[in-house]
């Protein structure tokens, strides 16, 4: 969705009802106290007085060519702030609606911080995000930490982290803003709590392997997925003990082409209000690349049940009937595919991603045409037109249907 770039210091993804410092600090503060905004009542400076004036009052005067000048001694950064990085941004986003019924509006998706402090082989990420309002009706407020963690380098490609942070199952992302149904339901863009091995072997080469080994404990409350479309949204429900396995093979060759792979599986507990499933998901993936354009594919298996009333809702009872129990799909198949063309500062993109929940019939396409502009370096604006429909044997209906044009501004 969005990455901001970081700075060094020195001295000197939606549908519109549910959504896809250190130096600087105290350069700010130190601009402010030198031009500081003086109140009405307040007593104002007043000119200064000429030397005659001050001769003629009896007032003694030096010549400024007498006044000795005192030498200023220029204090070092000190050694933390050396070590600190800054970085962020924010995404302005505009949603349209097309025969849908919804109404068109403008939002501060997020925005956000990127600081990472490295000091020797330890390391310090932290990304907080605020907006004007929730994310979701599930989050807990407009500011969350999207992540936190502490990493250290056992050896060169190597680390181990711990804290909030990523999962990496399967393909990372799409390039999009608007996103796929797999993020939807909470299999991407997914931060939680617990410890990561990453690294990679051959990594300066033309060929190596990237390879990640999580263990999450818990869930961490702040994916984008959509209300019961994911644990974490369901009263009193969470993720446990989610174990993540990611090998990522890739191999470049002489004319810069390079092919990178992925194998993914995952073990996690879904403690819902019925009690707690077991669940097992598996993943494989494709990316290829030139030096203008890109495509990728991959294809996930889901075999547990996550949620208790998708795709299937409830229905509550009323004076004349009983409640109606939601039903969800404990075998579900997922599928990306995309691609991108760059051609300058403008690039083409087309994702269609899908979900087969086997157990109730019902499948939902989406598909999401792009164009992108890059104005300069710091700032991006992307145009998406979204179709996103459901399929059930009672026939098929509309999910969304927009277009969504945001500025990803960053720093």
């Amino acid at each position: 969705m969005f990455v901001g770039r970081r700075l060094p210091t020195t001295s000197s993804t939606l549908i519109r009802s549910t959504l896809p410092l250190s130096a600087v600090l105290v350069a700010s503060c130190l601009t402010v106290a030198a031009s500081p905004a003086w109140a009405d009542d307040a007593p104002k400076p007043t000119q200064p007085a000429s030397a005659q004036a001050l001769a003629a009052s009896g007032t003694s005067v030096v010549p400024a060519a007498d006044v000795p000048a005192v030498a200023v001694k220029e204090q070092p950064l000190p050694t933390w702030l050396k070590s600190l990085s800054l970085g962020g941004g924010a995404i302005l986003w505009y949603y349209s609606p097309v025969e849908t019924g919804a109404k068109q509006n403008v939002d501060l998706f997020f925005a956000n911080l990127l600081l990472d402090g490295h000091f020797g082989s330890v390391g310090l990420h932290i990304e907080p995000r605020f907006r004007d309002s929730r994310l979701r009706a599930f989050y807990p407020g407009p500011v969350w930490a999207q992540e936190v963690y502490v990493s250290i380098a056992l050896a060169k490609n190597t680390l181990v982290k711990a804290g909030k942070e990523y999962s990496h199952f399967g393909l990372f992302w799409d390039n999009s803003f608007y996103g796929n149904v797999q993020v939807y339901d909470g299999l991407k863009l997914d931060p939680d709590y617990g410890l990561s091995l990453e690294g990679a072997v051959g990594a300066d080469g033309d060929k190596g392997l990237r390879y990640y080994a999580q263990y999450f404990v818990i869930d961490g409350h702040t994916n984008v997925s959509l209300d019961g479309r994911d644990t974490i949204s369901i009263p009193g429900a969470n993720r446990r003990n989610e174990s993540i396995l990611r090998a990522e093979p890739f191999i470049k060759s002489s004319n810069g082409l390079v092919a990178t792979g992925g194998l993914s599986g995952a073990f996690l507990q879904a403690a819902l209000p019925m009690g707690t499933k077991n669940v097992y998901r598996g993943a494989a993936d494709l990316t290829v690349a030139g030096k203008s354009w890109s495509v990728w594919g991959e294809y996930t298996y889901q075999n547990g049940q996550t949620v208790t009333d998708f795709p299937v809702a409830g229905t509550p009872a009323t004076g004349t009937a009983p409640a109606i129990p939601g039903q969800a799909s404990a075998h579900n198949h997922y599928g990306l595919v995309g691609g991108q063309y760059t051609v300058q500062k403008v690039t083409l993109r087309y994702n269609v991603s899908t979900g087969r929940y086997s157990d109730v019939s019902t499948s939902e396409w989406m598909h999401v045409p792009a164009l992108a502009v890059a104005v300069g370096d710091n700032l991006t604006v992307l145009g998406e037109y979204v179709d996103w429909r459901r399929y059930t044997p009672a026939g098929h209906s509309i999910v969304d249907r927009s277009v969504d044009v945001t500025l990803n501004g960053h720093f």
